[in-house]
């Protein structure tokens, strides 16, 4: 099948990343048509942009059934599936370094609290004459520990959302001249963040905690 040729003049240029600047042309709808060999009404794809808050599912249904032969409807994940498990898989990744970096940086914790219990190792054996027990003066460690690996994890994860906004409204960070890096705060991630640093953090905390020692 010989292709088709138009006459046509550029009107602009759009610049947004090196893939779609490779991959896209944009036309008139007739001008498409009568390229593709297509009949006038007729067309491959339809996109449509949904309202914040809507059902995606439901709209998927309506579209169905409006048209009278059968059409598939995809949303923007299932039309970019691979990109979409390369980024869960970066996500996953990213996770497990952090959960890395973060054990690293409790070992500080762990060594200090070690450190603030043989500095303190005169006023142990005093509070345990006074009648404390080990593991009452274990528990001031632990707490200690803990609040610590709190207050942490709250001023971090506030840095991170105020990172999070600047880009969102400043676009400091560029993939390409026209195009920010993407970023968003999504509630359930800075919960998992906050539950790790937690969990990770008592554990910390209850390890060094058990090195006190006062027989």
């Amino acid at each position: 099948m010989p292709y088709r040729q138009a006459f046509s003049v550029v009107q602009g240029i759009y610049q947004l990343t090196e893939e779609l600047d490779k991959k896209y042309v944009f036309s008139s709808l007739d001008e498409a048509q009568f390229l593709l060999g297509l009949s006038k009404g007729q067309v491959s794809a339809i996109e449509v942009k949904l309202a914040p808050n809507a059902d995606e599912k439901q709209v998927a249904e309506q579209l169905s059934q409006l048209f009278q032969e059968p059409v598939v409807v995809k949303n923007r994940a299932q039309l970019n599936d691979a990109l979409y498990r390369m980024l869960n898989t970066e996500n996953i990744a990213v996770y497990l370094i952090f959960i890395l970096v973060l054990i690293i940086a409790l070992f500080n914790l762990v060594g200090a609290i070690i450190m603030m219990i043989l500095d303190k190792k005169d006023d142990l054996q005093t509070l345990y004459a006074l009648g404390m027990n080990e593991k009452q003066m274990r528990q001031i460690f632990f707490w200690q520990g803990t609040m610590a690996s709190v207050i942490g994890a709250l001023i971090g994860i506030a840095l991170g959302v105020a990172v999070v906004l600047l880009q969102q409204h400043f676009e400091f960070v560029m993939i390409s001249p026209t195009l920010a890096y993407p970023v968003a705060i999504t509630p359930l991630n800075v919960l998992i963040v906050l539950a790790t640093i937690v969990v990770l953090g008592v554990l910390a905390s209850l390890v060094a905690s058990s090195r006190v020692r006062v027989k």
